[in-house]
């Protein structure tokens, strides 16, 4: 491994978006880079790293060097987050399926991992892919963002205009380029749970392996296996970064809540004043009121058109949605450098099954099936490259592939795909984006799991008294406003009628 700090050179050529913060670039080449950056050859590439970015270089108890570790990562080895340098992990690593099987599920927060040594080469992102990574085969380049992927020039002669009308301008209000499909051509993005192969240029799944999920897993030891890991991250995030965790009505927040008990003293929690989001700040003012909490609403700020542009390049023009007008709000959490979100929490909810629980197990679903659930466009092409991901999921229980779909196809795309401009504000760290808290989400049977049991089963592990306040509602007439509210908007109502056609669609395998 070699490193080369702080080359005194230009910025990435013609760099069309200001934002170089909390970024990464994989290049075949050495390459110009701000004076911020670092300049590592690892793997036989070139890794363009922001300095704020630590880097930590792993090796296994035997003294083998097995990856460098880019961003903030938590390790369940040390309890904490690793520092920057060299650092020796308490297993031993001889082969590509040892750093799968015995380091990755160990290791969560916000990064990505190259490979090193003598293990073949290999880009990992963490288990929520919230360091996101996209990539261009022809070019063999890989970025955290289009914007630093492609030069002013591709990026507009790439652009498919064609791709993003019918994913995303067809849908009014809102939408998202989902599968590994970006909104330019021959770019493609790394999914989670899925790797770049630096020697071939794609992307490759790692998890599931085919037949992990054979047996469902114990509904206990699932509760205090995933309880325990929301704890110990919490506690570690807590301890190294000035967390604001987010706080709302909903199920999320409150597993998220539970979660920071042991560290109440160091963390903050906000609401986002937001557009029919009464509920989420009066419950949310509710519950700190109740249980003595550091709280705070924050009015949405707008973005000005310089700032959504930017919002759009950074997120490669592959989704137009709520935050893109509203993101710049997080810079008002000025004594925080860090957040938690509760994102991924829906996969252990059953939120694309939930309405055929009982059922989908012994169902045949297909790709149409998976794209229907998730409320997309039937669109040719996303059929395809979904069909693709759909094949490479056989032999998987279908709640499993449903619940994958909701991980990788929803919020790997949608939501992932906001990360280069939202960390470059906030670094946003994933509690619930662990392996043992997704192994419990994704592995404990439907039945038992159903809509809300395990979340349940894991608050009253952590913290019973948080079931006091009701979960999603006012328990009044409020209620019947605020659903009124919700069938009142055409797209929510579009959504809604293909998630409900798409349970017709089920039949007896």
């Amino acid at each position: 491994m070699r490193i080369m700090a702080r080359l005194d050179a230009a910025p990435f050529p013609d760099r069309a978006a200001p934002v170089i913060d909390y970024q990464v670039v994989v290049s075949p080449e050495p390459m110009a880079v701000p004076s911020t950056y670092r300049l590592t050859e690892i793997a036989g590439v070139w890794l363009a790293t922001d300095e704020k970015l630590r880097l930590s270089a792993l090796c296994d108890q035997a003294g083998r060097r097995i990856g460098l570790a880019v961003g903030f990562t938590y390790s369940e080895f040390h309890d904490a987050f690793l520092p920057a340098g060299d650092v020796v992990l308490p297993v031993d690593v001889e082969s590509i399926d040892d750093l799968e099987l015995k380091v990755l599920p160990r290791l969560a927060g916000l990064f990505v991992l190259m490979t090193d040594g003598d293990l073949p080469a290999r880009l990992y992102m963490d288990h929520g892919g919230s360091f996101p990574i996209v990539f261009s085969p022809a070019d063999r380049r890989a970025a955290s963002s289009p914007a630093l992927l492609l030069n002013e020039a591709d990026y507009k002669a790439r652009f498919r205009a064609d791709l993003h009308e019918a994913l995303i301008g067809r849908e009014g209000s809102g939408g998202w380029i989902s599968g590994t499909l970006t909104a330019h051509r021959g770019v493609f993005r790394v999914l989670p749970n899925h790797y770049l192969d630096l020697s071939t240029w794609s992307a490759h799944r790692f998890w599931p392996r085919p037949g992990d999920f054979a047996e469902w897993r114990g509904f206990d030891a699932s509760v205090a296996s995933a309880a325990k890991a929301l704890t110990d991250f919490s506690a570690a995030a807590n301890e190294t970064f000035k967390v604001a965790a987010t706080l709302t009505a909903g199920f999320d927040s409150r597993l998220l809540l539970a979660g920071c008990r042991t560290s109440l003293d160091r963390c903050d929690f906000f609401t986002l004043e937001a557009p029919n989001a009464e509920m989420d700040v009066d419950v949310s003012r509710m519950i700190a009121q109740r249980f003595g909490l550091r709280h705070r609403v924050l009015p949405l700020r707008q973005a000005d058109e310089t700032e959504m542009a930017i919002w759009d390049r950074m997120v490669g023009d592959c989704m137009v949605e709520a935050p893109r007008r509203t993101h710049t709000t997080l810079r008002d959490l000025t004594d925080r450098d860090a957040m938690f979100t509760g994102m991924y929490g829906e996969v252990g909810r059953c939120r694309l099954y939930r309405q055929d629980l009982a059922q989908i197990n012994d169902a045949k679903i297909d790709a149409r099936f998976v794209i229907d659930r998730l409320t997309l466009p039937a669109n040719p092409e996303l059929l395809e490259n979904v069909g693709a991901w759909f094949a490479a999921l056989a032999g998987q229980p279908n709640s499993v592939i449903l619940d994958l779909a909701f991980h990788e196809l929803k919020f790997g795309s949608w939501a992932m795909g906001q990360r280069p401009i939202t960390n470059s504000i906030k670094l946003n760290f994933l509690p619930f984006s662990q392996r043992a808290v997704l192994e419990a989400f994704i592995g404990v049977a439907p039945a038992e799991k159903g809509t809300g049991q395990l979340f349940w089963g894991m608050i009253n592990t952590l913290w019973p008294e948080l079931a006091e306040v009701p979960v999603n509602k006012y328990g009044d007439l409020r209620d019947h406003l605020t659903l009124w509210k919700k069938i009142s908007n055409p797209n929510r109502v579009r959504r809604f009628l293909r998630d409900r056609l798409a349970r017709k669609t089920v039949t007896q395998a």
